[in-house]
């Protein structure tokens, strides 16, 4: 092997380092697309409902349960939130948390028809 003088080591190592901080920022850049696209409405409605493949069978309620059960041990925010929507106080309201939750029902299951 032959010898390189310091400014060719030099040259090669600035020639890496522009190579790594450019696969840097395409990670980031997909990174950043990627968390864009998540934070759509449609993409945090399929964080909940996630799509159907057809390798997957459909989730039973045991599995409704233990995502229920993950997000709340996620999110604590949940629970406080389903105590203060199932009080006394808030019983008034919960009409319409109802309603809501019977519309959002009904789309997904119209969806599903949709799809099939």
């Amino acid at each position: 092997m032959s010898k390189k003088s310091p400014a060719q080591q030099r040259a090669i190592r600035i020639e890496l380092l522009r190579a790594r901080a450019a696969i840097e920022r395409q990670g980031v850049v997909h990174g950043v697309n990627h968390l864009r696209d998540s934070l759509t409405p449609r993409g945090l409605l399929e964080s909940v409902f996630p799509k159907k493949s057809r390798r997957t069978p459909r989730a039973s309620p045991s599995d409704w349960l233990l995502r229920g059960w993950s997000y709340s041990r996620r999110y604590p925010m949940l629970l406080s939130l389903g105590s203060t929507l199932l009080s006394t106080g808030a019983r008034r309201k919960l009409r319409w948390w109802k309603y809501a939750a019977a519309a959002v029902l009904a789309w997904q299951v119209s969806r599903n028809m949709r799809n099939g």
